[in-house]
């Protein structure tokens, strides 16, 4: 044990003890969960971030067979407190979060409503009365949220950094001990290399066991190519430097994967959904003069389009659209049937 995690060890034995002091009021029927008429679906992580919730988000969107789907957030970093229901023509990320507009961006119709609220029961409530019916609710983020029952409990883990191997804040990146997996049912294990073997994954399954009996899958990212400022796909150039900015919370596959498909870039990191100043957005355009155009985020993208500074630039920006998919068939079938089970259940 470092010098460090010795010094900060009391804190995180107070905060231990705190979170699992709230989970034992949940689970002794101290605290009460609201239960809707709607099924409730989570997704959401033991850590800090940077697990891939608003990808998987996206895929479950992508793959329920039912007609209206409804996602909650919280908005995180948003401006407003009030509950929002996202409209792209009313709404920045300042209003929403940048995650939130992101899944706005992809899913906004007469089936999709996108709100914003940190009350998960209140948002809840609202859906209920709301005109247009709902057949399943996504909570984006949702696993520490207990006051909100849910149907089915999604936990996210990185591959790099499984949870059973991190520690509670400050000493490491969990929001609560490991023992909090033992609410989900199901443990995907995100960003996973392109093959994982099977001895690996049963001695990841074991590991996650110890915690938990949740059904454990992986799934990796998918990498779906630039786009640029009007939404076109397009090839970059090889033999010219882009500018690479993200506010992510780890962009180490973002770099990997512009190495594999041989860009030249350089970057400009800033910390999770970053608020860029305008002093930065400045600097971030004077700079990107020298190159060939500015490489991004879909959620990175979401605030930076939001300036002036940038939009007006010569330079372009491209954004790079991620998905993620499982590592197999069988998984991807496992996981389909059993989200959509979810509204089948309730004769949806």
């Amino acid at each position: 044990m470092n010098l460090f995690k010795i010094i900060v060890s009391p804190l995180a034995l107070i905060y231990y003890i705190i979170t699992s002091f709230r989970n034992s009021l949940f689970k002794w029927g101290f605290l009460s969960q609201y239960k809707s008429s709607i099924p409730v679906l989570s997704i959401g992580n033991l850590s800090m971030g940077g697990t891939g919730k608003t990808p998987h988000v996206a895929f479950v969107l992508e793959n329920i067979q039912t007609a209206n789907t409804a996602v909650i957030s919280r908005g995180y970093r948003r401006k407003s407190k009030q509950l929002i229901e996202g409209d792209k023509a009313l709404h920045t990320s300042k209003d929403l979060g940048d995650e939130p507009m992101e899944l706005l961006e992809k899913f906004e119709g007469n089936h999709f409503k996108m709100i914003v609220e940190g009350n998960r029961a209140k948002a809840l409530k609202y859906l209920e009365q709301h005109d247009n019916h709902t057949d399943l609710v996504v909570l984006d983020d949702g696993f520490q949220h207990q006051y909100a029952q849910r149907d089915l409990n999604i936990l996210l883990t990185e591959y790099n950094k499984p949870f059973y191997s991190d520690f509670v804040v400050p000493m490491g990146t969990l929001r609560e001990q490991r023992n909090g997996a033992q609410r989900a049912d199901i443990i995907i294990v995100t960003k996973c290399p392109e093959e994982v073997s099977l001895s690996n994954q049963k001695k990841i399954k074991n590991k996650i066991t110890s915690y938990s009996s949740a059904k454990v899958l992986f799934s990796k990212i998918k990498y779906q190519g630039f786009l640029n400022q009007v939404d076109e796909k397009i090839n970059l150039n090889l033999k010219k430097p882009y500018l690479l900015v993200t506010g992510i919370a780890n962009p180490k596959l973002v770099y990997e994967y512009l190495k594999e498909v041989n860009i030249l870039f350089e970057t400009m990191k800033f910390s999770d959904h970053h608020n860029f100043s305008p002093k930065e957005l400045k600097q971030i355009a004077e700079k990107s003069k020298k190159f060939e155009g500015i490489i991004t985020t879909e959620k990175d993208w979401m605030r930076l389009r939001e300036s002036t500074d940038l939009t007006t630039n010569s330079t372009p920006i491209f954004r790079l659209k991620i998905g993620v998919e499982f590592i197999n068939t069988k998984q991807s079938e496992e996981f389909n049937n059993q989200i959509n089970a979810l509204t089948r259940l309730t004769g949806l």
